[in-house]
């Protein structure tokens, strides 16, 4: 079982990857149409500045959950550092636990922002502000999937996202990036 959840694992990291890069060359794109249009042809593209704000939410709302696969979040050390080992795994699997369930929360949070602003239209594209606000649950289911995989390896010791340690040295070269 913790093979398969694995791949599904390694096959949302590539999509979240890909849905990344697509969305981080959309934003350099426009932009860069948007400064050709101002300064260079006197024009100036009303709707650019919103689409980039809407793309950027999104780009940074996924990002977080690539640092949760990658289990790369800002967390406070210190303590945990100086206590015994196994008083500093239940830490560990403690703060999973809280994380779950902070996320479930922001899923629940975020879909009632979705729904409450969902059809008022932005004033450039007349886009449904709930594109924008779906950032928030969509992101959190991933990171939610992704701290319960985390949650399962400290409870089983089973499984390190072997697929996801190999793609990321591939690109890396082989330096000391881990995901542990």
């Amino acid at each position: 079982m913790v093979e398969a959840f694995d791949k599904v694992i390694t096959v949302l990291y590539k999509i979240i990857k890909v849905i990344l890069c697509v969305v981080l060359l959309a934003m350099v794109g426009i932009l860069m149409a948007h400064i050709i249009f101002r300064y260079v042809l006197n024009s100036s593209l009303t709707w650019s500045e919103e689409l980039l704000k809407i793309l950027l939410v999104w780009f940074g709302m996924m990002s977080v959950a690539i640092l949760a696969v990658r289990r790369e979040h800002v967390s406070i050390v210190v303590f945990k550092e100086h206590m015994p080992k196994k008083m500093s795994a239940v830490l560990t699997k403690l703060t999973r636990i809280i994380t779950v369930v902070i996320c479930l929360i922001v899923i629940y949070v975020g879909i009632q922002y979705v729904l409450a602003a969902g059809h008022r239209p932005t004033p450039a594209l007349r886009l449904p502000y709930g594109y924008a606000y779906a950032s928030i649950p969509v992101s959190f289911v991933f990171v939610t999937i992704f701290e319960l995989r985390n949650l399962i390896v400290d409870l089983t010791g089973k499984g390190k996202y072997a697929a996801i340690e190999k793609q990321e040295e591939d690109l890396t070269g082989g330096s000391d990036m881990k995901l542990d």
